[in-house]
């Protein structure tokens, strides 16, 4: 059995040429179970190179709901090219999606992969052969990849994965918040899970002898942890697997950086902050808190209530004073239905405000009540503008956190000027690493159409 997995080219890359390069881990992590499975898996990253697919299965990531029109002009070309193929789509935006809507977007041969007894049973294998993702090595994935495709991968920023879950459930976030067991049927609430320690530090330990065999003296890694703080028992673990590797590369530099939020900062610092002092030796630099708005009502109203002024203004200054990292302020806010001009122009001043005080990071995104996975992406308030969305797929990339509001995702209009202004104000701050997108909604001309594509053409989030 063969299946070819493919890495779709950047939504906002240019047409030709190299496209946006990024270690894509949640797919090399969907190859290493499948290979461990006895599948034979062929890579392919549109980014780096056309698609030349050999096989009659074929799996896409989907990094996100802007990725769905992408994949579907895929598919399309490949049904013209080579006939009919049966297709899988993973990604934690599929999760989000019910069956009825995943095959209203993909058609009746498309699966989802992310459902291993689904994946099982399309690519006829027992469901017992897919090994847990906590317990699989991803170097039979790296070492399907060439040369070329690694050393790109390793002189640029990727993922590393750590651990998956998080215990909160804001609103906005897709995040996967229960777990089916494929095996009883049993529904659990997510919470962290940590890969096997020992792969980890293997799959490390791996990836920094590729590089340097490439001359290459440092790597750059995004820890996949939604809540990096969540777990200090285990993030201590982690920090002591990053310093063992170190110290068998005595001159070869790893730095991290991570996403936590306030509370579980704060909680670490608390009770074991040794947790946070060994990340740091082993290479942690930057931290992105989850700010998202500013004042208490705003946090309750998309149930974010563990934040509070004093707890994320505390876990900034102690960031940069008490442990010499970066924090960065993950500023999802412009809420729909939540914000005024009072909040937003409060989120506004005190990113500034630390910006000066801490040299702090503004990372500013558009929040969206309902995107495939949150809590609005089922809710009967907004099945009108769900159902928009499946008529026109290509607006699926209003649902970028970088895409200005539009009246599809803000349809009140004075929050949506507001919106507007306060988040173009954020992206103009000292330090801002976001590049924001304008949105295409099903209301466009073509020559509109045409326009926005071109005005996104290269403008890459972080």
């Amino acid at each position: 059995m063969k299946i070819d997995l493919v890495q779709p080219r950047h939504n906002y890359a240019l047409k030709e040429g190299v496209g946006h390069i990024y270690m894509p881990t949640s797919l090399l992590t969907a190859s290493a179970r499948l290979l461990n499975a006895g599948i034979d898996v062929t890579f392919h990253d549109e980014n780096l190179r056309p698609l030349e697919v050999s096989s009659d299965y074929v799996g896409f990531n989907l990094l996100g709901a802007p990725y769905i029109p992408e994949v579907i002009k895929l598919q399309q070309r490949i049904k013209e090219e080579l006939g009919e193929k049966k297709f899988l789509v993973g990604g934690q935006v599929v999760s989000g999606l019910s069956t009825h809507q995943l095959g209203r977007l993909f058609g009746n041969s498309t699966y989802n992969g992310n459902d291993d007894f689904i994946l099982a049973r399309v690519m006829d294998i027992d469901v017992k052969a897919l090994i847990s993702p906590e317990k699989t090595s991803l170097i039979p994935a790296y070492k399907r990849l060439s040369d070329d495709a690694m050393r790109e991968y390793l002189s640029r920023e990727f993922s590393l994965y750590v651990s998956q879950g998080c215990k909160f459930s804001c609103d906005f976030c897709a995040a996967v918040r229960t777990y089916k067991d494929p095996a009883t049927g049993q529904v659990t609430k997510v919470k962290e899970s940590y890969r096997n320690q020992s792969i980890i530090k293997a799959d490390l330990a791996y990836l920094v002898g590729k590089a340097k065999s490439f001359g290459l003296d440092k790597l750059q890694l995004y820890m996949s942890n939604l809540d990096v703080f969540q777990t200090p028992t285990e993030l201590l673990r982690f920090a002591y697997a990053v310093s063992e590797v170190k110290q068998d590369n005595p001159d070869f530099k790893i730095n991290l950086r991570g996403l936590a939020t306030v509370d579980s900062f704060l909680r670490a610092r608390e009770n074991m902050p040794e947790s946070i002092e060994e990340l740091v030796k082993a290479g942690f630099n930057t931290v992105g808190f989850g700010v998202d708005g500013w004042t208490k009502e705003v946090w309750a109203a998309v149930k974010k209530g563990h934040n509070s002024e004093e707890k994320c203004l505390e876990a900034i200054r102690s960031t940069r004073e008490d442990f010499g990292m970066t924090p960065e302020i993950l500023m999802v806010f412009g809420h729909p239905t939540a914000d005024t001009e009072e909040s937003l122009g409060a989120a506004y001043q005190v990113t500034r405000m630390v910006i000066g005080a801490y040299g702090a990071v503004p990372r500013p995104h558009v929040s969206k009540d309902f995107v495939p996975g949150n809590n609005g992406w089922r809710s009967p308030e907004h099945s009108d503008a769900v159902e928009s969305l499946l008529q026109h797929p290509e607006a699926f990339q209003s649902l970028d956190f970088t895409a200005l509001p539009s009246p599809l995702t803000h349809p009140n209009e004075r929050i949506r000027e507001l919106a507007t202004k306060y988040f173009l104000k954020m992206c103009e701050l000292p330090g801002n690493t976001t590049q924001y997108v304008k949105p295409i909604t099903p209301n466009l001309t073509l020559e509109e159409l045409k326009e926005v594509k071109k005005f996104n053409e290269s403008r890459f989030d972080r």
